[in-house]
Parts: structure tokens; C-alpha cells; sequence
């Protein structure tokens, strides 16, 4: 039963990270203004959750055991990267490409949110290996 619960948590995790890369150029796109913003950055905070969640649910369940920390730091380093990646695409600004129609604050919002997340991401890392 454990293992089917941590493979649900897998499923969330991989639904939470292709959530994130999806949305992020949905969101540069759009004004902050606008209510499909607010819509489109509820989702990606969906897609935040749906990550850290695995990551905590697991380590819960198994009582933070050797192998499960070792898991779940594979996990936070891969969202780290994934958001970083993510965050640095978005603070970007489209050079040559007249077609990309981005908004400047939406960009700067979208990346701090992006980055704060790979900032989490470092935290929760470091905070796997303390002792309780």
C-alpha cells in the first residue's frame, strides 16, 4: 500500500513539473492586470504544490529513512533545476522575435516566482539532511 501511494506521489511530482514548464510562457504573455493571469499563475502554483508535495508526503510516510531522503533530494535537485532553468528563460527578453507579444512586469513576476521556488527548493534540501 505504501509503495502505491509513493508511486501516486510520483505521478503528482511529474504533473507538477510539466505544469510549471507549460505555464511559464503563458504567463510572460499576459498582462498582470488581466484575470487569465491571475488564472494561469493559480495553476502554476498548482503545479509548485503538486512538487513539494511528493517530495513531503513521501518523506512522511516512510518516517525519513536513508533511502527516502536520498529520493526525495533527487527529487528537490531536479525541481531545482527545472525552476532555475525556468526562471532564467523568463527573465529573458525576446531579442529578435517580434512574434513573442511578452509584458515586462509579467516576465519580472514570473521569474522572481520561479526563482524563489529554486530558492525553496535549496532550503528544503538543506533542511533534509539536518537531524531532527
Amino acid at each position: 500500500m505504501l509503495w502505491l501511494i509513493t508511486f501516486g506521489c510520483l505521478v503528482a511530482y511529474a504533473a507538477g513539473l510539466i505544469l510549471l514548464t507549460r505555464i511559464m510562457p503563458r504567463l510572460i504573455k499576459r498582462a498582470v492586470d488581466e484575470a487569465l493571469f491571475i488564472g494561469v499563475a493559480a495553476v502554476a502554483i498548482l503545479g509548485a504544490m503538486l512538487a513539494f508535495s511528493a517530495v513531503g508526503v513521501t518523506f512522511a510516510i516512510f518516517s525519513g529513512g536513508i533511502g527516502v531522503r536520498i529520493l526525495d533530494a533527487l527529487l528537490l535537485l531536479l525541481l531545482g533545476i527545472v525552476t532555475l532553468r525556468t526562471s532564467l528563460k523568463a527573465f529573458r527578453t525576446p531579442r529578435y522575435d517580434s512574434s513573442q507579444n511578452t509584458n515586462r512586469l509579467s516576465q519580472i513576476i514570473t521569474g522572481s516566482f520561479f526563482l524563489l521556488l529554486a530558492v525553496a527548493c535549496v532550503a528544503v534540501l538543506a533542511l533534509l539532511f539536518v537531524p531532527a
